[in-house]
Formats: C-alpha cells, sequence, structure tokens
C-alpha cells in the first residue's frame, strides 16, 4: 500500500470520529496554515519509515515499517475541546485501526510542538507495519 493511500484511510477514519473539526492532510506549505475552524484542526502527514533486510536471493521482500503524524491544533489546552482532550481522543480513534495489507494502527509517541497567541499544536505519532515487494 503506498504512503497516499494509507494517508488518506487515516483522515477519512479521523474525519468520521471527528466531524466537528477540520481534518485535513498537512498543509504542503505549514508557515501559510491560519486556524479559521472554530475548535480546531487534525493535520495528517508521513513521518517516514523504516526496511527489514531481504531473506530472499533473486528478489526483494522487506517488511516496511511506516510512521504517520497527526498534527492536533487546538484553541486552548486543558479545556473541553483543548489539546490534551484531542491527543487522548484521537489515540483512542486510530489505536488498532486497520488498513488494506498493513498491520493495525498504534502509537508510537506524543509530544509538545509549539504554542503561539494560544494556538496550542501537539503531535501523535502511529505507525504500522506494510511490505515492499520488487516489482518485476
Amino acid at each position: 500500500m503506498n504512503i497516499k493511500n494509507i494517508e488518506n484511510s487515516i483522515i477519512e477514519k479521523l474525519k468520521a470520529d471527528f466531524p466537528e473539526i477540520l481534518v485535513i492532510g498537512f498543509p504542503d506549505k505549514p508557515s501559510e496554515f491560519i486556524l479559521l475552524h472554530q475548535i480546531g484542526a487534525l493535520l495528517v502527514h508521513y513521518q517516514g519509515g523504516n526496511y527489514s533486510n531481504t531473506q530472499a536471493l533473486s528478489y526483494i521482500t522487506q517488511d516496511a515499517q511506516k510512521e504517520f503524524s497527526i498534527t492536533i491544533v487546538t484553541r486552548n489546552l486543558r479545556g473541553n475541546a483543548g489539546a490534551y482532550d484531542y491527543l487522548d481522543k484521537v489515540k483512542a480513534s486510530l489505536s488498532g485501526f486497520k488498513i488494506d495489507e498493513c498491520s493495525l494502527l498504534y502509537p508510537v509517541k506524543d509530544f509538545f510542538i509549539s504554542e503561539n497567541a494560544g494556538i496550542w499544536q501537539y503531535g501523535i505519532n502511529f505507525s504500522l507495519k506494510t511490505q515492499n515487494i520488487q516489482i518485476y
């Protein structure tokens, strides 16, 4: 499964679970992103991956461990619909989520990103395993 399809599956799951908030792929120009939504946003992007060694002699087949990050952007930290609230809700929503041709998603870390004029940003990363197989 390719990166874009996995990312889109995560976005659709979050949109279904969080209709009250903006859910989109991470902007191409993050410095130009302005939070206009009254509650906040969930921004999804691919963080990177690692690949196992191949055991085959005549072709390449590997496990690919891929990590995706959800940036939570909110107008408060501790209150209802705040960053802490959405960290817990996103973790619950995506833990164990199954995407075709991939293992179950699981959280690997969450972290503070920034605060600017009362706009809080936290990240939570999830990992899954898929296959990298040589195309003949």
